[in-house]
């Protein structure tokens, strides 16, 4: 094999490598989206509880990297859990109540780095091959959890008719509760992700939108575990391009613009979420009790 073959299969791989990567993140975020949505819970405080769990993970982290995961999962327990409680118990509009979980926990990371974290802390974290593997297995897992436990088809029938899953005599308030609360553990993994195993420590704008994109993956993928995992992968490919073009440091001018300009190439990926999502706009069709209050 020639050194130029060489160099292109190692290109090949690099990228490969930096697209699973890119998209790991983004497949924890979507499943736990699948899991609200599906049950008929709107959830876009998804970018918020990255970031709560990328922040939790740190700060909890720093002696023990187990701890520091298990502290993250339970805060993004806890504000799944009142996200449950907000749009179910006082029947807060989902969207008002997803964006001031982002906002709170926006501006509570950044308050709370300022205070304990503002010294650069970092920490040794976990190794990136478990996240690879479970962020591969996690939407096959989700597939068989909707699709074939009791509590999946209950999950279901809420999300598409909480008025007949009610006279079925399946209370919608648990149900919602426990999908909503493993929807906060799915994007708290992300933060986690991130914080401990990527950049072994945290800053406020960790989380770069990703929440956002992980919902667009679920609508991409038509609600479908497997479906937003392809769509996690596509927006992960495109970062991952942006990345290797940076760090190759190739230049491309044409009518007077510098295309691998890094602020520019930084947008590509948010560019690619909006053509997806034009592309299955009215296509798309939600589960059918999405966002919808029930009793």
């Amino acid at each position: 094999m020639s050194t130029h073959d060489v160099g292109q299969t190692s290109l090949i791989l690099a990228l490969l490598l930096a697209t699973l990567t890119s998209a790991v993140p983004l497949i924890f975020a979507a499943m736990g989206g699948i899991l609200s949505e599906r049950a008929g819970v709107v959830n876009i405080a998804l970018e918020g509880l990255i970031l709560a769990g990328a922040f939790v993970g740190v700060a909890a982290g720093r002696h023990s990297a187990l701890a520091g995961l298990l502290a993250a999962l339970a805060a993004g327990a806890l504000l799944g859990l009142l996200h449950a409680f907000l749009t179910q118990k006082t029947r807060m509009n989902h969207v008002v109540s997803g964006l001031s979980i982002t906002l709170l926990a926006a501006g509570g990371t950044r308050y709370l780095f300022q205070k304990m974290l503002r010294d650069g802390v970092q920490i040794d974290g976990l190794p990136q091959p478990g996240f690879l593997v479970l962020a591969l297995l996690l939407p096959f897992g989700v597939m068989w959890l909707l699709g074939s436990t009791r509590f999946g088809l209950r999950l279901r029938a809420v999300g598409e008719s909480p008025e007949s899953a009610r006279m079925a005599g399946i209370a919608s308030w648990p149900v919602r509760c426990i999908a909503v609360t493993l929807s906060g553990v799915c994007a708290a993994l992300a933060g986690a992700f991130l914080s401990m195993s990527v950049a072994h420590r945290f800053s406020p704008d960790i989380s770069a939108g990703k929440g956002f994109i992980a919902l667009a993956a679920v609508i991409f993928g038509k609600w479908h575990p497997l479906g937003a995992a392809v769509g996690a992968l596509f927006f992960g490919f495109f970062d991952a391009v942006q990345s290797q073009l940076q760090i190759s440091h190739v230049h491309l001018v044409a009518l007077g613009i510098e295309w691998t300009n890094p602020f520019l190439l930084e947008t590509l990926p948010y560019l690619m979420t909006l053509a997806a999502l034009v592309t299955v706009v009215g296509r798309a069709t939600p589960p059918a009790a999405l966002g919808i209050e029930v009793a």
